[in-house]
């Protein structure tokens, strides 16, 4: 990698990690936590995100050890060239997969507070066209925009669930890890969790364009420490202030936390509204990320450097296959898939990878 094309810090990988990883999940996690934690749903989510911080740590050592290329260039030298051309058709289908439950989420959220009449067709329609326009520009750009559009959803996110505490019970926490809440029967509740800790692919491909390739662990573990930590803590907040119950029942989880916020100042008596167009932003870091990633991704399969074409082509499926989703629990469903793919990904395919890079002579930053 040319010196000239190293142009991302250490900080904007870790937030690129942070705009894919926090996304719509935060609406939905704390929900299906409870459905199968009970009141403990909030330590569920802790022990996820120390897992998949594991799995952040031994994706980016393997991408210590190949600071000049992304896992799709190195993986068929570890794994033989028809085995990894098969990982990277899965790692591939795994990035493009996550952009149709991206739209479908976004234009759930529209249609329900901010444009309750827009045509479906409008709303994931238009949505796309940005995000595949945004994602054709040059990475430190593309840096940019989710560095600021990022740190706006978490702040506000987090300005939520504090001011929620307003109404929080301690008592709803209790008991802790009792055997009569806890569902560990119900696998896909339990798997679609994971789907909001699913951006370690991102360390993968983008390791190339980072100042200090010795930085990348660092960076790779502050995001997922960060997700963990964000994911938990509005978690405690959902289940301190309805109780795990009625938080069973809620779908959109995070909107009710923020209308049941008592605040003075008139400009944030709708502070359900502000969510979302916070959220709007984090959202789009995702889609926007993905998008870049699957543009990357395809380019050097096919060795072209110029992926843009790539992309464009792929409005019309992304879009069909967004019209497949048509309601909250076909694309939870979906969501389920995707995080499948993900936990084969980081907990089979980053070890397994690694394990074989050890032998061939690579160093590590």
């Amino acid at each position: 990698m040319k010196e000239r094309q190293r142009i991302l810090s250490s900080r904007q990988i870790t937030l690129l990690v942070l705009g894919f990883g926090i996304g719509g999940g935060v609406l939905t996690l704390p929900s299906s936590a409870a459905e199968v934690f009970g009141a403990s749903g909030w330590l569920l989510v802790l022990a996820l995100g120390v897992l998949y911080t594991g799995g952040a740590w031994i994706a980016a050592r393997l991408a210590a050890k190949f600071p000049e290329e992304t896992i799709i260039q190195y993986s068929p030298r570890l794994l033989g060239k028809w085995l990894g051309l098969l990982f990277n058709l899965v790692f591939l289908l795994h990035l493009l997969s996550v952009i149709p439950v991206n739209i479908r989420i976004l234009q759930e959220l529209v249609n329900i507070s901010l444009l309750p009449g827009a045509p479906t067709w409008f709303v994931s329609g238009s949505y796309l066209l940005v995000l595949t326009y945004g994602a054709t520009r040059e990475v430190d750009r593309i840096a940019q925009v989710n560095e600021l559009l990022i740190e706006i959803a978490m702040l506000v996110g987090l300005f939520v669930a504090l001011t929620a505490f307003q109404h929080f019970d301690p008592l709803h926490l209790r008991p802790l890890l009792s055997r009569d809440q806890i569902n560990l029967d119900k696998i896909e509740q339990l798997v679609g969790m994971t789907f909001s800790f699913g951006s370690i692919p991102v360390v993968s491909m983008v390791v190339p364009y980072i100042r200090n390739p010795q930085q990348v662990t660092k960076a790779t573990l502050k995001a997922a420490f960060l997700i963990t930590l964000v994911y938990t803590f509005f978690t405690v907040a959902v289940l301190g202030v309805f109780g795990y119950k009625e938080a069973i029942d809620l779908s959109w989880v995070a909107l009710e936390l923020a209308k049941s916020v008592n605040v003075q100042a008139v400009i944030l008596q709708r502070l359900d509204l502000i969510l979302i167009v916070s959220w709007i932003s984090a959202l789009f870091t995702t889609g926007l990320v993905a998008s870049f990633l699957v543009g990357l991704a395809l380019g050097q399969l096919f060795q072209v450097r110029k992926y843009n074409a790539f992309l464009w082509g792929l409005v019309p499926v992304v879009y069909f296959l967004s019209t497949l989703l048509k309601n909250f629990f076909i694309w939870s469903q979906a969501s389920f898939y995707v995080a499948l793919s993900s936990l084969v990904i980081t907990f089979l395919g980053y070890p397994l990878l690694y394990l074989l890079s050890l032998g061939k002579g690579k160093r590590h930053v």
